[in-house]
C-alpha cells in the first residue's frame, strides 16, 4: 500500500492564498503540537517532509517542505519569522498571535517552523 504524503491545513484560506502565492514562508505552533496529528488533514511536523496544502473546503492548494524549525520566545520573535508570517514587524506579529497563543506573556515558548513553496496551485484553483 502507497503511503500519502504529509498534509496540513492553516487557520484561514487568507493564510493559505498567501502560502500559494509564496509569500507566507512560516508559521507557529504550540511546543507540544509540533509531533501531534490533529486528524487526517493536520499532521505532525517533521523537518525535510513534503505537505500538501489544503484549504476549508479540502482542495489541496499548494506543497510545501517544511525546512527548519526553532524554539522561539515572545518577547524575542525573531526578524525571519516575523518576516516569513509577512508581518512588519515583531510587535505586528504579536498582535497577530496574541489570541491564537491566549495572551502569552513575555517568556512563552512557541515553535516555529519554516518552509519552502515545491508546488503552487496543483489543483489550479485560481
Amino acid at each position: 500500500m502507497a503511503s500519502r504524503r504529509r498534509r496540513m491545513q492553516f487557520v484561514s484560506d487568507n493564510l493559505v492564498q498567501q502560502v500559494v502565492e509564496g509569500r507566507k514562508t512560516a508559521s507557529v505552533m504550540r511546543v507540544g503540537e509540533v509531533d501531534v496529528a490533529d486528524g487526517e488533514y493536520d499532521d505532525a511536523l517533521v523537518v525535510g517532509e513534503f505537505y500538501d496544502v489544503f484549504d476549508s473546503r479540502l482542495v489541496r492548494r499548494a506543497t510545501i517542505r517544511v525546512v527548519a524549525m526553532e524554539l522561539c520566545r515572545w518577547d524575542a520573535v525573531p526578524e525571519r519569522l516575523w518576516r516569513g508570517e509577512t508581518n512588519a514587524s515583531a510587535d505586528e506579529f504579536r498582535q497577530d498571535h496574541v489570541d491564537y497563543f491566549g495572551a502569552p506573556d513575555d517568556s512563552f515558548e512557541f515553535v516555529a517552523y519554516y518552509f519552502g513553496l515545491a508546488d503552487p496551485n496543483p489543483a489550479g484553483v485560481p
